[in-house]
């Protein structure tokens, strides 16, 4: 497929950022996701204000509680905000709240064609999602296959994948509309998936 062009408007803008937290950083927040395996649950969707399951939509576990990684992916992130409006062409606005999480996707998971600015996950209403960050981890060599993002073009007949390579950090605009490919990850294990760190500027 020839590459798109982002300035015929037929593909919002992304950005990748290899090696966004370095080795060791990379290394120790894939540990402390792996540590925290017995606290990751199933990812709910929001239905008028109750979370429910919907297997059809959304497979995955999801871990809303950071730690002491929160902050400094917190100001990592916003570090990267006035470059990322400048580039994408947004209008600058200050960020009003943040939303993060990590997300483990094993043997069998997705996340079927959806937006941000509308998930109908399990967020409370709040600040608007602006900008989309999704940092990747995994165990290496990769044990699993799939799991690339695609992302559409605004008519939704075409698509960019990329691959969820780890320590890279991808951003989007949170209205371009996407989707995470079925993941295979044949002997099961928690700790061969796919992982990654959704990251949300709200504004």
């Amino acid at each position: 497929m020839p590459q798109p062009s982002f300035l015929a408007g037929r593909f919002l803008p992304h950005r990748i950022l290899p090696d966004w937290l370095g080795e060791t950083e990379a290394a120790r927040l894939l540990a402390f996701g792996l540590a925290a395996e017995v606290r990751f649950t199933p990812t709910r969707l929001n239905d008028h204000g109750a979370g429910r399951l919907d297997a059809v939509v959304r497979q995955s576990s999801v871990l809303k509680d950071l730690g002491t990684f929160a902050a400094p992916l917190h100001r990592k992130a916003l570090a990267l905000q006035d470059g990322l409006e400048t580039a994408f062409e947004m209008p600058h606005t200050p960020a009003n709240s943040t939303q993060m999480e990590m997300v483990a996707h094993g043997d069998g998971a997705f996340y079927r064609p959806h937006t941000d600015t509308y998930t109908g996950d399990e967020y409370t209403p709040g600040g608007r999602r602006r900008l989309t960050m999704v940092y990747y981890l995994h165990r290496r060599p990769r044990r699993f296959t799939g799991g690339r993002l695609r992302l559409f073009d605004r008519g939704g007949g075409q698509s960019i994948e990329i691959e969820p390579t780890h320590d890279s950090l991808l951003v989007f605009p949170s209205s371009a509309r996407h989707e995470v490919e079925t993941i295979s990850c044949p002997d099961g294990a928690f700790a061969d998936g796919r992982f990654a760190v959704n990251i949300w500027l709200c504004g």
